[in-house]
């Protein structure tokens, strides 16, 4: 079908707009939802209130992040990934407003539950509508890089609450953040095309053909052909290519427990790691630096996953990305439970574990993109979103019971960390489904 035609053509100008699209949207999407994070030292002590106070109101970003990828993703297959990321990303921009107009805890946490529902819905669909027009050798690539997005957009929404707060208050970060949601809003109705499998599925051969030809630039008839996935084997549109059904058994335990064991381990590591590096004797700078470390290793992970899919593949990747996280995550308790632990070792097993981590967490993502096919790329990719955040919650909620267990040196909580990634490890290398290096490179004579 039309993946074999965009497979013979070279990425063109407007495809690259669609990309970059798609990626702002990521990035937006990433900074808005760390918006309240950098907020609440000054909200709590605005609005007289205790941390635990605005802890549902941290937590309700993330709850509608889960529901809203889990159901986007099927919405964006059903209804058409161009008409649902656009309304939903309008919608969390409107909801991003109207976090500033909050007064309480109740309307932040209704408004940032809102909005995380808009979040959830643009990381699958934008994943899935770039991908689809992407050549196939190049879909991997793209997917590990719109997955720095979220990332990029946290360290954006860093350098604007650091200018605009002190200046303006807490309330105009929501208003920027929101203001600029709109207008990729706006942007998009214009220049975002929709998926072709969608149009084809639903009898708009025509404006398939027409978006087709907005898009690459040449006129082309396509209703004979046959769509084909990233193996090459024929997307069927009937029961066999329901997501839930037996041939994608394999693919689907593998993936879902992986990701939900990537994600527990990259939210512990951010979310814990501080307190447990202050528990063992490091001072707070100490311990900040060392958890910025891990999240600035976890970004350039995420490029050296990009450049190395095409030669190794994703099996190889996530098994050596996964290895270099656990071994890390070991060393770390006997490192810290020998008295004054040294800052230096301490940092370098923290790039370690976010070097693995961003590496593993990109290059998982990418694999959801090309072992779905288009038919339910969306609803896939949702699904996966959905239980990363759902790891992540359950990090979020069990760590502080888990360092309760721990001595000084995190032992128990590094070992939690640690079984996860070997569940996930154990799942993803049982997939029957990964991408190697002849998939990620192969050509369609048209």
């Amino acid at each position: 079908m039309f993946d074999q035609l965009i497979d013979g053509r070279r990425i063109g100008r407007r495809q690259t707009i669609i990309f970059a699209l798609c990626l702002v949207m990521l990035i937006i999407d990433g900074m808005d939802f760390q918006l309240l994070a950098f907020a609440s030292p000054v909200l709590l002590t605005d609005w007289k209130i205790t941390k635990s106070q605005l802890a549902p109101a941290l937590a309700a970003a993330l709850f509608g992040m889960s529901i809203g990828a889990a159901f986007g993703g099927l919405a964006g297959d059903r209804f058409g990934c161009r008409r649902i990321l656009t309304l939903f990303v309008a919608a969390f921009g409107i909801t991003t407003l109207g976090t500033a107009l909050a007064t309480g805890v109740s309307e932040l946490a209704v408004m940032r539950f809102l909005s995380g529902l808009g979040f959830g819905v643009a990381v699958p669909t934008a994943m899935a509508l770039a991908s689809e027009w992407c050549p196939r050798k190049r879909r991997g690539q793209l997917v590990v890089l719109l997955s720095i997005g979220t990332v990029a957009g946290g360290t954006l929404g860093g350098l604007l609450s650091s200018w605009l707060i002190p200046t303006f208050g807490w309330h105009s970060i929501f208003i920027v953040s929101g203001g600029l949601t709109l207008l990729s809003a706006l942007v998009s109705i214009v220049y975002l095309p929709e998926s072709l499998s969608f149009l084809v599925r639903k009898g708009r051969q025509s404006a398939a053909d027409a978006w087709f030809t907005r898009v690459m630039g040449r006129t082309v008839a396509t209703s004979g052909d046959i769509a084909t996935d990233a193996w090459g084997r024929p997307e069927l549109t009937g029961a066999g290519s329901r997501l839930l059904s037996a041939g994608n058994l394999r693919v689907n335990v593998g993936l879902w427990i992986g990701i939900f064991s990537i994600s527990f381990a990259s939210y512990a590591f951010m979310s814990w790691t501080p307190a447990v590096l202050v528990g063992a004797g490091l001072g707070l700078l100490a311990a900040i630096k060392c958890t910025s470390i891990y999240t600035f290793a976890a970004a350039t992970g995420v490029l050296a996953g990009a450049v190395c899919l095409p030669r190794l593949g994703s099996l190889r990747i996530l098994i050596g990305s996964i290895a270099l996280t656990i071994v890390a995550t070991v060393a770390l308790p006997s490192i810290l439970s020998n008295g004054t632990p040294g800052k230096g070792i301490v940092e370098v097993a923290m790039l370690l574990a976010g070097f693995g981590g961003g590496m593993s967490t990109s290059t998982i993502y990418a694999l959801a993109a090309m072992a779905y096919p288009a038919t339910y790329r969306s609803t896939g990719i949702g699904i996966c979103v959905g239980l990363s955040r759902g790891g992540g919650i359950c990090s979020v909620l069990s760590g502080g019971v888990v360092l309760e267990l721990s001595g000084a040196g995190g032992g128990v909580f590094f070992s939690v960390i640690a079984c996860f990634l070997v569940t996930g490890l154990i799942g993803l290398t049982t997939m029957d489904r990964h991408i190697s290096t002849r998939v990620v490179a192969h050509r369609v004579s048209v």
